[in-house]
């Protein structure tokens, strides 16, 4: 591909770094064409991070014995999860009301409901996992389990696919280029779009109440993401 140097080059760099309009088409010398066209690369990555919401539900007649149940478990949930700098460890919203357990119409039997959680992740799915079943036997419920792909694993997959998408840019320009019976091509814009695709995270069910008996641990496999990476280009043939 030659890159010639074209005629009222800097008026074309401001007509093209504008939105394409048939006015600004109508401005190009007399003999050019604008050519303006997109190229996505994309490719499936497995994810690489596993997420667990466990959640801790209590109720009792007590407001102030209700929060001091809840921050007690709490306390002995993040002992257990932390001191490993491979799992993050959060908490979540922590909420106290009241409610009538009573049917409508019966007489007032008020309940104060605490709950609270915590959320490990981590790239070691097995740690991630151990921990997870330590804290369900605590008595936290299981809210999600989930895998995702970690943002640094998204952005080095995005950076390995920019050559091959400009690659197929400069193709298609230059073999729209040679359809219309024109051989200078000038790529004057060039504009790069990363996203990340979306995949249905794996997710336990709710509410499963915990018996007296040893409970398994919590199972996950890991799915895909889709990486995509558009890129833009606005070219003048002649």
């Amino acid at each position: 591909m030659r890159h010639s140097l074209l005629p009222l080059s800097a008026l074309l760099a401001s007509l093209l770094a504008a939105p394409v309009s048939a006015q600004n088409v109508n401005l190009l010398p007399e003999g050019q064409t604008l050519i303006t066209l997109s190229v996505t690369e994309r490719v499936q990555v497995e994810q690489d991070t596993l997420i667990a919401t466990l959640r801790l539900e209590r109720d009792h007649r007590d407001a102030v014995t209700l929060q001091s149940e809840i921050n007690a478990a709490m306390a002995q949930a993040l002992e257990t999860a932390e001191g490993d700098e491979a799992v993050k460890v959060a908490t979540g919203y922590y909420s106290v009301y009241q409610y009538n357990t009573s049917p409508q119409g019966g007489r007032n039997n008020d309940v104060w409901r605490g709950s609270q959680s915590i959320t490990l992740e981590g790239r070691d799915a097995a740690k991630i996992l151990a921990l997870a079943g330590e804290i369900q036997e605590q008595g936290f419920l299981m809210s999600e389990l989930s895998y995702v792909l970690s943002t640094a694993r998204a952005d080095e997959v995005r950076d390995s696919l920019m050559e091959s998408a400009i690659a197929r840019a400069t193709a298609n320009v230059e073999r729209a280029a040679r359809a219309m019976g024109k051989s200078d091509v000038d790529i004057a814009v060039l504009d790069v779009d990363a996203a990340l695709g979306y995949a249905q995270p794996m997710m336990m069910a709710r509410g499963v109440a915990m018996d007296a008996m040893e409970m398994a641990a919590p199972v996950a496999e890991a799915g895909e993401s889709e990486v995509s990476l558009t890129v833009r280009v606005q070219a003048v043939a002649q």
